[in-house]
């Protein structure tokens, strides 16, 4: 079953899977990645999670982010599905497991 994470919550897994320090770089990336989450939340929408599962491919681990919840979503139904489908983001996604969902206030860093 997936995590429903708080704001907070959320925010910190960002830092910690990102592996960010206090560099502008990593600023960066959590500053646009957080910009394209409000976007979405802004519009209703909601974030899910997603994570590679596969243990024998070289990405275990890596995450993935999408919106979901109305037709402007990249997945338009109400509750994420438990696999990311394929073709979402361009790429194939089956080892892509759903590890949570965030719906809410816009995101702070």
């Amino acid at each position: 079953m997936a995590k429903e994470f708080t704001a907070e919550e959320l925010i910190k897994a960002l830092r910690e899977w990102g592996e960010l320090d206090d560099s502008p770089d990593a600023f960066r990336w959590l500053w646009e990645t957080t910009t394209k989450m409000n976007e979405w939340l802004k519009r209703g929408d909601g974030i899910a999670v997603y994570e590679n599962h596969d243990l024998g491919h070289r990405e275990r681990g890596d995450k993935k982010f999408t919106s979901y919840g109305s037709t402007d979503a990249q997945l338009e139904s109400a509750t994420p599905p438990e696999i990311l489908p394929d073709g979402v983001g361009g790429t194939i996604n089956w080892r892509y497991t759903l590890i949570g969902t965030y719906k809410g206030d816009p995101l702070s860093v």
